[in-house]
């Protein structure tokens, strides 16, 4: 299940809205609190969904998640419960004894703190009263794991109302891609309609082919329309 909302927050590009480096400070003034004197960080509880840490740390450094266990006077003190974020976590020189402390007011996991020391990503669920649980999740590009990719198309690619994504190769009339993912026994995809406005996903038949190649169907009388093809390959 985590797997799956990373995939669909990834495939809405949710990784690339938000950044922030926990070693210069806030990308975003007023989402990001990081205690530069102390070479801390405090999220807010208006924090995004979606959270990318990037460049280069410097030295270890840590996340207080508190703030996002409670909302603000002004807006009540309700708890929040059942919270969740995505971090992912890019920086470059996060090894060893270099690494990135994740804290709330109780635990995490059942520990007092997460420590991250590699590149990686990660669902965080506040479940309550401070309590959270994380999960590390796939990265595209894991073998073995789940990956994902965007293949866009044009109403042109469209041929007898059908158009196949190829796995690997030079597209022909009517083909796209290559997606280059592994040859799953099947895949997730979700089909992006960006010929209105706003977009909207759109159902489709779709064939999967065991090389790899997917090919996407429209009923006969539907119009040809440009769009987006999110792949995400389902190994677990």
């Amino acid at each position: 299940m985590a797997k799956m909302f990373y995939e669909h927050i990834l495939a809405a590009g949710g990784f690339s809205g938000e950044s922030f480096d926990i070693a210069a400070g806030p990308a975003n003034t007023g989402l990001i609190d990081v205690l530069l004197s102390a070479g801390d960080g405090a999220l807010t509880a208006d924090v995004p969904h979606a959270l990318v840490s990037t460049g280069a740390l410097g030295g270890p450094r840590t996340l207080d998640l508190s703030g996002m266990e409670v909302e603000s006077v002004a807006e009540g003190s309700q708890a929040l419960r059942g919270r969740f974020f995505y971090l992912s976590v890019q920086n470059s020189d996060i090894s060893g004894t270099n690494t990135i402390t994740i804290s709330g007011s109780t635990s995490i996991n059942g520990s007092a703190t997460l420590v991250i020391d590699q590149a990686s990503d990660h669902l965080f669920h506040h479940i309550s009263g401070g309590v959270w649980r994380v999960n590390v999740l796939p990265r595209p590009g894991t073998p073995g794991m789940a990956n994902m990719e965007r293949v866009t198309f044009l109403t042109t690619d469209w041929v007898s109302n059908a158009i196949k994504i190829i796995q690997t190769g030079t597209p022909a009339a009517g083909e796209v891609g290559p997606h280059s993912l592994p040859a799953y026994d099947g895949y997730l995809i979700q089909i992006l309609n960006t010929s209105v406005s706003p977009n909207e996903y759109v159902d489709v038949e779709i064939q999967q082919a065991a090389n790899g190649d997917i090919t996407l169907r429209k009923a006969p009388r539907a119009a040809a329309f440009n769009g987006t093809a999110m792949i995400a390959g389902t190994a677990d």
